[in-house]
């Protein structure tokens, strides 16, 4: 399902959000409590969600411990891998659309970098975070419907069980939008606009000819849709 505000061919939002964890034992051999301690200094699993524009919730990935980036949890996304099957296959007009934590590529497209901006990457820019927003507004729906993934709150339970909590979470909130049960309050998600940004020559890729295509496809995009 297409997202709105002159984007065509936009298929959903990725982001990832941090579910606040109880700290495991660092002499877990398994989870060790420190590979899920994340930047803001506290416990998690970085989840990766991706939802359309009714806010539900089309995949999600709560596998990874808070340490691991965004752009590295996309890297090993069968998601990705199949956006880059239809791609080989010749369908290049779809796309997921993410912040600038994430590396620019054919099948995702990021806001353009720098400060001496053109008009028509300006109003592209202005336009991707409007229709970037639903993900944003995703995770503060999901974590206010469901408080135990708050940050206050915290899952007090192995990261295993607490991986199966959020995705349980995930199938009945999408049960709840499939019922038209969306008005909640929603909760500030703390890692909103918080992203890092990727490296702009995709060196954790290896493939710089991603880069440059991912940047063809944006710069078309921007001559058919926001040159006016």
């Amino acid at each position: 399902m297409s997202l709105p505000n002159g984007f065509p061919g936009i298929i959903g939002a990725i982001d990832c959000t941090h579910v606040a964890i109880i700290a495991p034992p660092h002499e877990d051999p398994h989870y060790p409590g420190m590979v899920f301690l994340n930047r803001k200094g506290y416990c998690s699993i970085n989840v990766q969600i991706i939802c359309n524009a009714n806010l539900r919730i089309l995949a999600i990935n709560s596998r990874f411990p808070g340490s691991v980036h965004d752009s590295a949890i996309w890297s090993t996304s069968l998601i990705r891998r199949h956006l880059i099957a239809m791609h080989d296959e010749g369908n290049q007009n779809s796309w997921l659309i993410g912040d600038s934590g994430y590396p620019l590529e054919p099948w995702l497209l990021t806001p353009v970098a720098g400060i001496n901006l053109t008009d028509p990457e300006r109003r592209y820019n202005m336009g991707h975070k409007s229709v970037r927003n639903v993900i944003e507004r995703l995770n503060g729906v999901l974590k206010g419907r469901f408080r135990c993934l708050g940050r206050a709150r915290m899952l007090h339970y192995s990261p295993p069980v607490a991986a199966k909590i959020i995705n349980s979470c995930a199938v009945l909130h999408n049960l709840c939008v499939d019922r038209g049960e969306i008005d909640v309050e929603e909760e500030i998600d703390e890692n909103m606009g918080d992203d890092i940004p990727c490296d702009i020559h995709n060196e954790n890729y290896g493939d710089n000819n991603v880069l440059i295509r991912g940047r063809n496809i944006r710069n078309r995009v921007i001559r058919n849709h926001f040159m006016n």
